[in-house]
């Protein structure tokens, strides 16, 4: 997914994007949002969003100054300008700065999804065109991927452009792409290993190994350019038609290192961002279940990279920082409410009501009915 972010200086206006748009649907992730310009060329400086949303209008700096500045920095973006004034100069302004939407206040659902849908084409045909992928290649790549996840994994010799897919084995793409997006460079080189393996084992064809080494790749450079990281280095503009295996697989992994190399570079220096990220879920979302696994993946990290990161930043652990937010929120409601203690402790997130009183007592060193 591409990642999306939201500049406006009515938190209204952001919020109400949050909950309209589909954002997974039409192939977006919201990365971050603020309600001032300062703020944001900051947040965007890091986090290198595909696509910025701002408002036109707001106090200090305009959208459209923040655009001319983010275009300075030489950041890859697609900007969608928003407005409640219908006003043909700001139009025209836009429009130079090649804005790739302009949308009146308030804001349309459907035209919005329309709008998206457009821009993530858009960035793929970038894609496509950075790295010369055929499109119909890339189109049978992403069909059978979509076939995985409907749970149809009769892909077996399906034909794809000219040649024919064979996989490796049940669940080969699926390691990998998991291994790239935790940015595990020894796992993902033992699939390559092992892919090239069982093309000597089975003699596959020429146009097959190709198809399978082009879709490889594929997913390689996707995984990067959902970060917006560009990788331009001569190994992926090679053609590879000609080489024997050997150097076909040297070439591979020389492009999953630089790949991975990258994103753990982009990792390191925006890690303080996305951990006050995963802080801020935690704080909307205490009463809920939440494991690290999961915000993990939200934000493509290793979940013992995260929890130790996250150590080192907060002085806790994930799951520690949720058990005080509850028992905070907790002692909140026995103080301003007329709320039972079992009724409060599941408000908070404790389904155990002993579970509840163990965290209760071990956090503030008291126990729940000394505050009533």
């Amino acid at each position: 997914m591409y990642k999306a972010y939201v500049v406006d200086d009515e938190p209204s206006v952001i919020e109400g994007l949050k909950l309209m748009v589909p954002w997974k649907q039409v192939g977006f992730k919201l990365c971050g949002d603020a309600c001032n310009s300062q703020d944001a060329l900051r947040s965007i400086q890091e986090l290198r969003p595909h696509l910025v949303i701002t408002d036109i209008r707001m106090p200090h700096k305009s959208g459209l100054e923040l655009i001319h500045e983010i275009r300075n920095l030489g950041i890859a973006t697609e900007f969608v300008i928003l407005t409640g004034y219908s006003d043909f100069s700001y139009a025209q302004q836009a429009m130079r700065s090649q804005v790739s939407h302009y949308l009146l206040k308030p804001i349309d659902k459907e035209e919005m999804i329309i709008v998206l849908e457009s821009i993530r084409e858009k960035l793929d045909t970038i894609f496509l065109t950075e790295y010369g992928f055929a499109k119909e290649d890339v189109e049978a790549f992403q069909n059978r991927r979509l076939k995985r996840e409907n749970g149809n994994h009769d892909v077996y010799g399906e034909e794809v452009g000219s040649a024919w897919w064979n996989p490796v084995r049940d669940n080969f793409e699926e390691e990998l792409m998991q291994s790239l997006k935790l940015m595990n460079f020894q796992d993902a080189k033992e699939l390559i290993e092992e892919m090239f393996t069982y093309f000597k084992d089975k003699e596959i064809s020429r146009a097959g190994v190709q198809v399978m080494v082009n879709s490889c790749i594929y997913h390689v450079l996707h995984v990067a350019y959902e970060r917006n990281i560009r990788i331009n280095d001569i190994l992926i503009h090679k053609r590879n038609d000609g080489l024997d295996l050997d150097k076909l697989k040297k070439q591979v992994t020389g492009i999953l290192e630089i790949a991975i190399d990258m994103m753990l570079e982009d990792r390191r220096r925006n890690s303080r961002s996305y951990l006050y990220k995963v802080k801020e879920y935690i704080e909307s979302n205490f009463d809920k279940e939440i494991s690290v696994a999961s915000l993990a993946e939200m934000e493509f990290l290793e979940s013992g990279y995260l929890g130790e990161a996250f150590m080192k930043q907060f002085g806790c652990s994930i799951n520690e920082y949720q058990h005080r937010l509850r028992i905070e929120k907790a002692v909140e409601l026995m103080k301003n409410t007329e709320l039972k203690l079992k009724d409060i402790s599941v408000l908070v997130g404790y389904n155990n009501y002993n579970n509840f009183f163990t965290h209760f007592e071990r956090i503030t060193h008291k126990k729940p009915t000394e505050y009533i």
